[in-house]
């Protein structure tokens, strides 16, 4: 069975601020993801598990929004993915 994560750098170094609207280093916080991807990667592959790491750019994501208390904002992220094999049974 393929198991698969992705790491979204929108989940790095991304804050809502006092007045309502957000903080967000972009470089750090995609840096930070692809550096997670990586670890995870070679975790697994230490674990004896055939990885395949990818990136998906340009993904369109959006935080806040109805219900949420804070505005709808929307951003382009390139998305890291790591997907490896599990045995089941």
């Amino acid at each position: 069975m393929r198991k698969q994560r992705t790491f979204n750098p929108a989940n790095w170094h991304f804050a809502w601020t006092e007045d309502g609207w957000y903080e967000w280093d972009r470089k750090a916080a995609h840096s930070a993801a692809l550096r997670a991807r990586n670890v995870e990667a070679k975790r697994m592959k230490a674990a004896g598990r055939l990885v395949t790491k990818s990136t998906i750019p340009g993904q369109l994501i959006t935080r806040g929004g109805i219900g949420s208390g804070h505005p709808e904002i929307s951003m382009h992220v390139s998305m890291y993915v790591s997907v490896y094999m599990i045995e089941v049974g």
